[in-house]
């Protein structure tokens, strides 16, 4: 039996591993995905401005400068797409689990279909797509099979990039350019944020040819003057205002947050970077590893910038793990393409799978946790909902999922309200319209005798406006304004 042949067969055993561990943790996601029950916070944030989208009203615009319910800080292509599965009739919470599932597969294939064009090793290519999709599903798993679009950007952002190394990088023509460039621009639209894959995209094609990077630069350029053209004649200047004058209170001590997250993808790391560097001195410039190396430093660079804002999550940090699968599978196929390698391919293996089988354990117990108490959480949330149906009219919430479910327009986005306080932004329109007793009953969590937002500016307004408990339930407190 060659050493080919040995280094094959393990690469598709361990494929075959991450694959059924894969599958095991998607019996969780398909247990809890259809449940009325908020798996995030965002996820009502996200399905209020996806109502928003699909009513098209005036009264609940996608962006507005005066009201301060919802602060909106996202691009609107994800909106859009989710209000019009709205209009169809889908709960938007629903759809948007799915299609978060749907954009991790597909980002997994694009991942394994880059890593097969540049190799010519599908068994490397489908090992790691397959560890991709398990360190997704069991590290960071809070984002596989929740209502946020941050995959659904990242998997157009890929299909950029895939476009243009679909032959290894040597055919830049035009057409394959501009493809590329609408793809990173359609995920620039989705999520801002992502400007790692840009970047190093454009530097490579720098090295590749400064002509055809300036040419990808202008193609990028116009689409995203473009789409701000567009959207400024249907959002007006609120738009601007909301995505790009958004205050954050920052603190430095935060960029720790995104440190913390690598010994999860530690593994694809070390053994990407250390064969990289291996291969440095013969490898040109103009050799794609070097836009995936240079993907890898930009997507850390600005995982940790990322971090430094209040409430910003592990998703900062995505554009690393996909940068250090991409590197790690370029790593994994050429240890099978050289001879011998089976010692150092074995070493490779234990490093990429110790920190996350370490882990595998304490997030089975977790997702059996959550599956047997998924049901009863839904029966007090679906009591919750049918108690706020009776007040849709004049209903403020302070919990957004339940607010979308009770189909109310009128839900406080607490965290970027709490924002805009602490950065002296004015909210008086909020205030104003408590003041007023715009709305018969508010919607926090407590009891009669504790109860609270989780704002005390917020408190403080609804106490002065005169609203006190009308209905406990035990955990759901009801205000309402007492004369």
């Amino acid at each position: 039996m060659s050493v080919s042949y040995k280094k094959e067969r393990l690469t598709w055993s361990w494929c075959a591993f991450w694959t059924v561990l894969f599958l095991l943790t998607c019996l969780h996601t398909g247990l809890i995905i259809f449940h009325h029950v908020p798996l995030d916070v965002n996820e009502g944030w996200n399905a209020q401005l996806a109502s928003r989208a699909a009513s098209l009203a005036s009264a609940h615009e996608l962006y507005s400068s005066h009201d301060g319910f919802v602060f909106n800080n996202y691009p609107p292509l994800s909106f859009i797409l989710m209000g019009g599965l709205v209009r169809l009739g889908c709960d938007a919470i629903v759809a948007g689990r799915l299609l978060s599932c749907l954009s991790v597969i597909v980002a997994a294939c694009l991942i394994a279909r880059v890593i097969w064009t540049l190799t010519g090793k599908l068994s490397a290519a489908f090992a790691l797509a397959a560890l991709f999709l398990a360190t997704v599903n069991t590290a960071f798993y809070g984002y596989f099979g929740t209502n946020d679009p941050q995959w659904i950007a990242q998997a157009l952002m890929l299909g950029g990039v895939c476009v243009l190394l679909d032959k290894g990088g040597s055919d830049l023509a035009i057409g394959r350019l501009f493809l590329s460039a609408c793809l990173v621009v359609l995920g620039g639209f989705t999520k801002h944020n992502l400007v790692a894959l840009p970047l190093a995209m454009e530097l490579w094609l720098f090295f590749v040819s400064p002509k055809k990077a300036m040419i990808w630069a202008v193609m990028v350029s116009g689409l995203l003057l473009a789409g701000f053209v567009a959207f400024y004649e249907f959002y007006g200047v609120s738009f601007f205002q909301n995505i790009f004058l958004q205050r954050r209170v920052i603190r430095l001590a935060r960029g720790i947050h995104a440190l913390r997250e690598l010994p999860f993808m530690g593994g694809m790391l070390l053994v990407g970077v250390w064969i990289f560097c291996r291969r440095w001195k013969a490898i040109s410039l103009r050799d794609p590893s070097v836009l995936i190396m240079l993907f890898l430093i930009f997507g850390c660079f600005f995982g940790v910038l990322e971090a430094m804002g209040e409430g910003v999550d592990y998703n900062c940090v995505f554009d690393a793990l996909v940068a250090g699968t991409l590197l790690c599978g370029l790593g994994v196929a050429s240890l099978l393409s050289e001879d011998g390698q089976e010692s150092s391919l074995k070493w490779v293996y234990c490093i990429l799978t110790v920190p996350l089988l370490a882990l595998a354990p304490v997030r089975g117990v977790e997702f059996y946790k959550e599956v047997q108490t998924v049901a009863l959480k839904e029966q007090e949330w679906q009591t919750h909902i049918a108690m706020l149906r009776t007040y849709n009219a004049s209903l403020l919430c302070t919990d957004m999922a339940l607010c979308y479910w009770a189909h109310s327009h009128e839900a406080v986005d607490g965290f970027n309200f709490s924002q805009a306080l602490k950065k002296n932004k004015d909210v008086t329109y909020l205030r104003d319209q408590i003041d007023q007793h715009r709305f018969s009953i508010v919607q926090l969590y407590g009891t009669v005798g504790h109860y609270s937002s989780g704002n005390i500016v917020f408190d403080s307004w609804l106490h002065k406006a005169g609203y006190r408990p009308v209905s406990d339930s035990g955990q759901m407190i009801l205000l309402g304004h007492v004369h």
